[in-house]
């Protein structure tokens, strides 16, 4: 039998009312897991976060530089190096001597190579010399060139040009028909704020001991142009 309470209603019955009511309380507050579901009706904070690229104290990413300048002139101080990217390009100067090539005596003549400020370092290759329009032909087939790494400017003569210390790109007495036998030599990478240390790259020209009388007076303009290639 069910019991009564004091106002006549059953015991059973007001368990019940108090139980609806806890479960309403905890429905509100979305604590309740109905049918193995949590109920999440209170509304949440939002927030978003947004990020980008740097490098360092530069706000942005920035792709590498590979640059590589010359200059022909003997003054270490000019600031005038250039980046002469079609023929015929800067002038290496023979001297006064290559007016009048003799048979077996050489001339020589410089260019200075360095990278540029930022610049990676890289691999350069001194190429075969081409015929400049308008020369003699075969003047140009009856030359010879070799090419060292000297330490100057002043350095790019006879005496020493002979240097065994230095560095080989082309060996001397090289026909002006044959390309450059590995001839790579490197330029250091340049800093945030310096150019890359410079290299002299020192010519011998020669005409051999065998010639015909035909090429006396002849001209002409020999060009050689280096192949650079970055590195890390």
């Amino acid at each position: 039998m069910t019991q009564q309470g004091a106002h006549g209603r059953s015991t059973s019955r007001g368990r019940t009312a108090k139980r609806n009511q806890k479960v309403a309380v905890l429905a509100a507050t979305g604590l309740i897991v109905a049918s193995g579901a949590t109920i999440t009706s209170l509304a949440a904070w939002s927030d978003t976060e947004w990020v980008f690229g740097g490098a360092g104290t530069q706000n942005s990413i920035s792709a590498s530089v590979f640059e590589v300048n010359q200059n022909v002139t003997a003054d270490l101080t000019d600031t005038n190096w250039t980046n002469d990217l079609a023929s015929p390009g800067g002038r290496i100067d023979f001297s006064i001597a290559a007016q009048s090539l003799y048979p077996e005596v050489p001339v020589y003549g410089y260019v200075r190579l360095r990278t540029t400020v930022k610049s990676l370092a890289g691999d350069l290759t001194l190429n075969a010399p081409a015929l400049a329009p308008g020369g003699d032909a075969d003047l140009f087939a009856a030359l010879q060139y070799g090419a060292k790494i000297v330490p100057s400017p002043a350095a790019c003569t006879s005496a020493s040009y002979a240097a065994a210390a230095n560095p080989v790109v082309v060996t001397s007495g090289t026909a002006t028909s044959v390309g450059s036998t590995p001839g790579a030599f490197e330029l250091a990478a340049g800093t945030a704020t310096l150019p890359g240390a410079e290299k002299v790259v020192c010519f011998e020209l020669v005409l051999p001991a065998q010639l015909t009388d035909a090429l006396q007076g002849k001209i002409a303009q020999p060009i050689w142009n280096f192949t650079a290639e970055s590195k890390l």
